[in-house]
């Protein structure tokens, strides 16, 4: 009798245990389902070129140049420096703002001495019409901000230089929650709300360049310094099992 009273405790001990293994890590669901491709809006490997998987069209990198990624293979990333020019990277959306969503890259960042600017879409980096802007500050710390919201969720100390990192942005308005995640860790979770579908034509979309208004017609730029690859954006949220394989992914 107390064989079999240990072997149902053990059976709910290991039951608990997967559950408890299976659930999401931060607000995702216990579906442990991988499709790398559903919902897939682009995705950019630079595979020593600007071409968007999904769509096969080739985007202008404006004066950026292609290094080594992660597996130190050269030119199979997107390098971007302090160019002087009023421009860099690519003129792309990443839908914060919208219902739901998500956004993987990898970053590995020269320097951090100043503001890395990485998506925004606004005319100005610090004020007027800004539909969404994500920055890395010098303070190693990570900040979003979303249309219809009056706040700047910013992440811990995170951000590290000269290294790579994964991060994931994903956001849904049905489950009220906006995540990042480096390296498969959550490091930033806030309440996500916003009812409006971000404008296609303006104010313009950008990556990796940004610029701070300063009044008399005079401001100043703000250059992404380092390599960015394999950035994917998603209409859907991301599960963790899929971030735990976009990190894994490619990897030999």
């Amino acid at each position: 009798m107390k064989s079999y009273r240990y072997f149902v405790w053990l059976l709910n001990v290991l039951f608990v245990a997967l559950l408890i293994n299976s659930c999401d890590k931060g607000n995702g669901d216990m579906d442990p389902v991988v499709d790398l491709d559903s919902g897939l809006v682009y995705y950019f490997p630079f595979s020593g070129n600007s071409i968007d998987q999904v769509s096969n069209e080739t985007y202008d990198i404006k004066e950026a140049t292609f290094g080594a990624d992660r597996f130190n293979v050269p030119n199979k990333a997107l390098k971007m420096i302090n160019n002087g020019l009023s421009e860099q990277g690519m003129d792309i959306g990443v839908g914060l703002g919208e219902a739901e969503g998500s956004l993987s890259f990898w970053i590995n960042l020269d320097d951090l001495e100043m503001l890395h600017p990485l998506f925004i879409k606004a005319y100005f980096h610090n004020f007027s019409a800004r539909e969404y802007n994500m920055f890395i500050n010098s303070d190693s710390t990570m900040t979003l901000y979303w249309t219809n919201e009056d706040i700047w969720p910013t992440t811990p100390k995170v951000i590290k230089c000269q290294q790579w990192q994964h991060i994931v942005v994903r956001w849904s308005k049905n489950k009220s929650v906006l995540e990042v995640l480096v390296d498969g860790n959550v490091v930033l979770t806030n309440n996500y709300q916003s009812d409006r579908i971000l404008d296609p034509q303006e104010p313009p979309q950008k990556m990796g360049y940004s610029y701070n208004y300063e009044g008399s017609h005079t401001g100043s730029s703000n250059y992404f310094r380092g390599r960015i690859d394999e950035i994917r954006r998603y209409n859907r949220w991301l599960r963790d099992a899929e971030v735990d394989a976009l990190i894994d992914h490619n990897q030999t």
